[in-house]
């Protein structure tokens, strides 16, 4: 694919260089010429930025990382009980000092930063544009763009819910406790529960009192990975 798109991108500058040069030219020099284009070209394709939907899954990660580690602390501090110095410096020591991993990552510094001063001006999650798979039932290859690469742990926005009774299944590559949290926009828990799965899977029946957006937060006692989520209802 490399190749053929490499190739095009050569054609392309060669048609746009004076005929005199390739015509005209010594054996020699024409000789190096086909070297020369595919080096551009290669040089172009590799040197280009990041695509728009690349930035937009390196973005959700960032995003889950913030709403499994550094959430739990800054939920309740949207509403000023707390207060936090939004300087770009102080917070970026703050993020190091309480995750690790962002240590010398410039570009994930930056984007926990946006994320916290999100949260810290709205009072909110900060926004995932993703849509929500037919009947609110996620598979594997869906559920490796909610969770944290090196833990497991998993958030994903499940939409707007009616009011009613819901039942929430789960599936894990391997059985491992776990602690299941449904969070609502205002950051209420809706389920707060740690349970050891029968096998490796747990059914929870929750209900929703009242109509809103819901959250799924999951963390493992050990890196295993999701492998199914469904909510039903509902009822």
């Amino acid at each position: 694919m490399l190749r053929s798109t490499a190739a095009a991108a050569a054609a392309a500058i060669l048609q746009s260089m004076p005929r005199a040069y390739t015509k005209r030219s010594s054996p020699a020099a024409r000789a190096i010429v086909p070297v020369l284009l595919l080096g551009a070209a290669l040089a172009t394709l590799l040197g280009a930025p990041r695509s728009a939907p690349a930035q937009e899954e390196a973005f959700t990660e960032s995003v889950v990382i913030f709403n499994t580690v550094c959430a739990k602390c800054h939920e309740a501090q949207c509403s000023g009980r707390l207060s936090f110095d939004s300087r770009y410096e102080s917070a970026v020591r703050h993020i190091v000092r309480h995750y690790g991993p962002a240590d010398g990552k410039a570009w994930l510094q930056k984007e926990l930063f946006a994320i916290l001063d999100y949260m810290k001006r709205h009072c909110a999650y900060y926004p995932m544009d993703v849509p929500l798979p037919p009947k609110r039932a996620w598979g594997p290859e869906m559920l490796q763009r909610f969770g944290t690469l090196l833990e497991h742990d998993y958030f994903i926005p499940l939409g707007p819910m009616e009011a009613g009774a819901y039942r929430l299944e789960l599936q894990l590559a391997e059985a491992t406790r776990v602690t299941v949290q449904l969070v609502d926009a205002s950051f209420e828990m809706v389920v707060d529960e740690c349970r050891m799965p029968d096998g490796t899977g747990l059914t929870l029946p929750f209900r929703l009192e009242q109509a809103g957006e819901l959250y799924f937060r999951l963390y493992t006692d050990r890196p295993v990975a999701l492998t199914r989520l469904a909510v039903e209802g509902p009822s």
